[in-house]
């Protein structure tokens, strides 16, 4: 999903008035997610017939016809706006997701402008600046390979994007910059939007916007001011003490030859605050070029989003070490060798070396399925480079003397699609464990105390910014969404754990006393119950199945480990193998071998159990059966970790610390059970009756309340979207791919 990091903007080149803004989602089914709907990865399958169904794009005065490309493209179901139901099983997680903000209208405009006719069909285009450099798409969508969504086409606000509401908030600023909680309010919207440093500037924009640049600023004003409203005052204070050390590169050192040689590699490259080391035939310039941006990005962003806080950190001083492994099978043997954290988002964090290593590549089966199913678009002599850059190949509508134009757009879309989708897994990797890297480097986590797994995940997972949707089920039908966010940057809720910690909550997966469910969290009992699927809590009420029998799990309410179909959750040091997970820190499950953490990477990418219907033994197949408990209690160790880490992080940061300071104080290097880091907690939170006793059940229940109060309180951030569902392909296909006998002229619009 996309939303966009780093700076990401969309404008239309048309001198037209908007109709609309806001975000369009584009949505990729990948090849084998359903029994029934056709795949769509090479670009052979002909236009939609005249005729498809649609709701059009927005537009109140009713449906457009169909066109390829999306130029009146089918938003949902015909009339109401809900998903197609379908008669075959989806797996609704197997697809990728994007989300795009736009500022106008679709340009609607043929392929050739040199040659309108009934044979050059009309297709949505529309601009996009990334990195610098504007990318010209021609939109291809249908409901069976590629669909458009309109749902957040008014989000945030008619007309507005995050960006927009930035902007505009800053030119407030600009008009008589005596009021710095403007210029503060943009600070935070561009971190939250994470336009941390713009890397190009497009025409209309006059002048840099990004949090940078909203900091510099608000410094120089502050200089010589009193009387600032609060937080400004307060933000001023830590940047100050920050903004040098973050702005300037740190000081050489020659760790970044030592570990060059020490793993072998050929290169490195210092720029900033990092010394990136890499095998020069294996990783070209421009990867190196664009993951050392967003590690210096996320650098700043970090010290950033604690200055916002309140909170000055010392900053590094020497260049810390990142490593861009040769593929991404060689990072499993680079995180053994190097004891590494589990491995989450494409990347780990070895504490004990100070090293992150990251995969050149996305490891998850989802998004290699996804990388091998754009490459089979490009095949038949189509570049992405030119296509990117708006320059259309020789058409000819039945294939045979150029490009049909439905393939072109096709490829066109895809090529935009598997930049943003590749970038989005670069960012959920940097920003979770290259934040991961930074609590080390800055005190807020110890380096040599084997902590609990709850702290870690929670801490890492409230400064990711997640890649793909939440996929859920939603009412008594159990109707799949997909839950999508335009703003994941940086001191924003972490959307996707936020989403399945409301589903779990809502479908009674969570222990209704509160209080035990706390010490479960404490005690790590739900990552230790991962690889047997041991869920300590009470099983939700069954749901029966329609038309009577025993629930049973539904593909729709499939949904990944992690963000994006990820590994499952990391092992619990100590455990002893076969022993159920305690409350009190008991022996729990063993690491799992491979380097995974906690259950393997599953083959499929990782759809979890039906959301809110417990697995029961009605003839499905047990091993997947397990497969899927694995991975529903996955995705609760990793949402109440993150929700308690989220609620102790905004409400009670000053005992947080003092808790990892406590933590800090433990035996070096020895593993900890649940118990010793539960006692801790108790002990810091005043949790029991008397001093160095048990926990209090009141005050655990009293504590617990309050941090599902607030999280009550926690608005969200993303959207539940009503999933299209495609239906069976009914349409013969002619010799050349087309619909009916044979090629013919497109479908145009009325």
């Amino acid at each position: 999903m996309k939303r966009f990091l780093l700076a990401l903007a969309v404008f239309l080149t048309a001198t037209v008035t908007p109709a609309f803004s806001g975000y369009i989602i584009i949505r990729v089914l990948l090849e084998g997610g359903s029994s029934g709907a056709p795949s769509g990865g090479g670009g052979d399958k002909g236009p939609p017939p005249l005729g498809t169904p649609n709701t059009g794009m927005g537009n109140p005065g009713g449906a457009p016809p169909p066109m390829p490309g999306g130029g009146g493209m089918p938003m949902g179901p015909p009339g109401a706006g809900g998903p197609v139901t379908a008669p075959t099983e989806i797996d609704h997680a197997r697809s990728v997701v994007v989300v795009v903000p736009l500022e106008a209208d679709f340009l609607k405009q043929t392929l050739d402008l040199k040659n309108a006719g009934d044979q050059n069909p009309v297709f949505n285009k529309f601009n996009v600046y990334h990195y610098g450099k504007r990318y010209r798409i021609s939109l291809f969508a249908d409901t069976t390979s590629i669909q458009l969504y309109s749902e957040l086409l008014d989000k945030p606000k008619a007309k507005e994007s995050r960006n927009t509401e930035m902007r505009a908030k800053y030119n407030q600023w600009l008009r008589t910059k005596t009021d710095p909680q403007l210029l503060y309010d943009a600070l935070v919207l561009a971190l939250e939007s994470g336009y941390v440093r713009e890397q190009g500037t497009p025409r209309d924009l006059n002048g840099r916007r990004d949090a940078l640049t909203f900091a510099k600023e608000l410094l120089a004003f502050a200089a010589d001011k009193k009387g600032l409203p609060p937080r400004v005052e307060r933000f001023v204070s830590a940047w100050e003490k920050m903004e040098k050390g973050v702005l300037a590169p740190a000081a050489p050192s020659g760790d970044g030859e030592q570990w060059k040689f020490t793993l072998n590699a050929t290169e490195v490259r210092t720029e900033g605050h990092y010394a990136v080391v890499y095998w020069d035939k294996e990783t070209p310039e421009a990867e190196v070029a664009r993951r050392t941006v967003q590690l210096n990005d996320n650098f700043a962003a970090y010290f950033l989003q604690h200055a916002v806080r309140g909170v000055a950190l010392p900053v590094p001083t020497k260049p810390l070490i990142a490593v861009i492994a040769k593929q991404g099978q060689a990072v499993h043997g680079l995180r053994y060798a190097l004891d590494g954290l589990p491995i989450q988002a494409d990347a780990f964090f070895a504490p004990d070396h100070d090293v992150l290593v990251l995969s050149p590549e996305r490891m998850d089966n989802v998004g290699q399925t996804f990388i091998d199913q754009a490459h089979k678009v490009f095949v038949k002599g189509l570049d992405r480079a030119p296509l990117l850059d708006g320059q259309v190949p020789t058409l000819d509508w039945t294939g045979q003397k150029g490009v049909r134009h439905h393939d072109v757009a096709r490829a066109s879309t895809m090529a935009l699609v598997e930049k943003l989708v590749i970038d989005e897994a670069e960012i959920a990797a940097v920003s979770r464990e290259g934040s991961r890297q930074l609590m080390f480097a800055t005190g807020k986590l110890p380096k040599h105390v084997t902590l609990p797994n709850w702290l870690t995940n929670g801490a890492a997972n409230v400064f990711s910014r997640p890649r793909g949707p939440a996929y859920v089920t939603v009412g008594e039908k159990d109707t799949p969404f997909m839950h999508v966010a335009f703003t994941t940057g940086f001191g924003v809720p972490n959307y996707v754990l936020h989403r399945y910690f409301r589903d779990l909550d809502v479908k009674k997966e969570l222990n209704a006393d509160r209080a035990r469910l706390l010490q479960n969290v404490l005690a790590d009992a739900y990552f230790n119950g991962i690889k047997a699927g041991d869920d300590p809590d009470p099983a939700p009420p069954s749901k029966p199945k329609p038309g009577g029998g025993p629930p049973k799990v539904g593909p729709g309410g499939g949904s990944p480990l992690v963000p994006g179909g990820g590994p499952g959750a990391p092992p619990m040091p100590g455990g002893g193998p076969g022993a159920p997970p305690m409350p009190g820190g008991g022996p729990g499950a063993p690491p799992m071998p491979g380097g995974g953490p906690g259950a393997p990477p599953m083959p499929g990418g990782g759809p979890g159990p039906g959301l809110g219907q417990p697995p029961t033994e009605d003839g499905d197949d047990p091993v997947v059966m397990q497969r899927k408990k694995r991975e529903r209690l996955t995705i609760k160790a990793q949402a109440t970790s993150w929700a308690l880490y989220y609620f102790l992080a905004n409400e009670k940061p000053a005992l947080l610390e003092k808790y990892i300071r406590e933590l800090n104080k433990l035996p070096r290097d020895l593993p900890i059970d649940g118990r010793t880091a539960q006692g801790v907690f108790v002990r810091v939170f005043d949790l029991a009756a008397t001093p160095g006793g048990a926990a209090d059940p009141e005050r655990m229940k009293k504590f617990a309340k309050e941090w599902f109060d607030y999280m009550n309180t926690v608005p969200p951030a993303g959207f539940d979207v009503p999933l299209i569902v495609p239906e069976p392909s009914t349409t013969p296909k002619g010799p050349n791919g087309g619909p009916g006998g044979g090629p013919g002229p497109p479908p145009m619009p009325s």
